[in-house]
């Protein structure tokens, strides 16, 4: 049992951690407006800023019910691909001699190893996510120039559109740049070539149109994602840190009550953070400065957890991690939340009161959404309590007190 000891009540679908905040926002002077180049440029700044959304867009497909169409859409585009691999071995057009015959051969079988993959996954990381997207580049770059004529590599170039999609909807702009940077060095690399040997103007033409693909598709995707909700109120991310925000860390909880994912050697952990004494940083600093450190604590945070970790922000100056970890590792964990969710760096330094609660070893690995919150319920208490002894420290429950 948990001791209460007088705390509050929690029901996790209406709680609200920390006290209530009262944030007015005041209409903006009305200035010059912005001419359409500093837009568009501040567009830009924005879609190159916006987070990764793997986790998020994954959860979207899964309300649905869309994530075996997804992955069955991803298996088919592989298999269509390595059909065309293997057709090419027999056209004159194709692949010419035994170096590029076995390259060939090699990108077949490398893909057929993806596609079981993807069949016998129980679940897609984000970490096997982003290996699948850098096969998918080398593959590419290097598919394009096996061919005898270099105009069948220009054509291969679309598939380039392909990866820039996938990108768009499941990972952020920071890798999709780097995708474009790479496409259109090689579209142009390989247009060069079918302009020199073949015919300039088709090879122009074609590049255009490509290139033209490879740009615009991540930024039609992008705004499809804002059609399925971009709007901070009813979407499950948080736009000033990126991390959930109290609906979606909910929506997310309620699923992993359902399902569970600690096994037998590991524990359930919910950890609750408030940034001491915020309200004067925005006094003394500005608003600009209390929003850097905030976004400089979610960061921090993400840092103190797993691939499989929540992180949000739930309402002003609190922050919340569910996580697990494993059994005799509470120490570890502890120390990596001192070391880095204070930030010596800045004048004054900034520091935070965290409470944390761990499920005790009799619990079991299939988390109920009662025993969920109750470690809600403690992490909370424990951050009060440190934040009472003073702050700048973590205050740990782990089921033995």
């Amino acid at each position: 049992m948990i001791p209460n000891d007088g705390l509050r009540t929690y029901d996790l679908r209406m709680t609200s951690f920390g006290q209530d905040r009262l944030q007015s926002i005041l209409p903006a002077p009305r200035g010059r407006e912005k001419s359409a180049v500093k837009s568009a440029f501040d567009l830009l700044v924005q879609w190159y800023r916006r987070p990764d959304q793997f986790d998020s867009f994954n959860r979207y497909l899964a309300t649905k019910g869309l994530e075996l169409a997804v992955r069955l859409l991803v298996i088919g585009s592989l298999t269509t691909v390595i059909i065309a691999m293997i057709l090419l071995r027999f056209s004159d057009a194709g692949v010419h001699n035994h170096v590029t015959s076995v390259v060939n051969a090699v990108i077949i079988a490398v893909t057929i190893a993806v596609i079981v993959l993807f069949c016998l996954l129980p679940e897609i990381t984000r970490r096997w996510s982003y290996f699948f997207v850098a096969y998918c580049e080398v593959g590419v770059f290097v598919g394009v120039f096996l061919n005898n004529d270099p105009f069948i590599g220009l054509i291969q170039c679309v598939l380039f559109v392909l990866i820039g999609g996938y990108i768009a909807y499941f990972h952020n702009a920071r890798l999709q740049a780097v995708h474009i940077a790479l496409s259109i060095v090689v579209l142009a690399v390989v247009g060069r070539k079918v302009a020199v040997y073949a015919d300039p103007a088709l090879a122009t033409a074609l590049c255009l149109i490509i290139a033209t693909g490879i740009v615009v598709i991540p930024f039609a995707c992008q705004f499809v994602l804002s059609l399925l909700g971009s709007d901070a109120d009813s979407s499950d991310v948080d736009p000033l840190t990126g991390l959930l925000n109290r609906r979606g860390l909910q929506r997310a909880v309620v699923e992993m009550g359902a399902t569970g994912h600690a096994s037998s050697k590991s524990s359930y952990v919910v950890t609750i953070v408030d940034v001491d004494s915020f309200k004067s940083v925005n006094d003394s600093q500005g608003h600009e400065e209390g929003d850097l450190v905030l976004r400089q604590i979610a960061d921090r945070l993400r840092w103190c957890g797993g691939e499989k970790a929540l992180f949000a922000r739930f309402g002003g100056d609190e922050f919340v991690l569910v996580d697990t970890i494993d059994v005799g590792a509470a120490p570890a964990f502890e120390d990596n939340l001192r070391r880095h969710l204070r930030i010596d760096n800045r004048d004054p330094v900034v520091t935070t009161s965290v409470g944390v609660a761990i499920t005790s070893a009799e619990w079991s690995s299939i988390i109920s959404d009662e025993e969920l919150t109750e470690l809600f319920r403690v992490a909370d208490a424990s951050m009060y309590r440190a934040k009472a002894a003073g702050g700048d420290q973590v205050v740990m429950w782990d089921g033995k007190q």
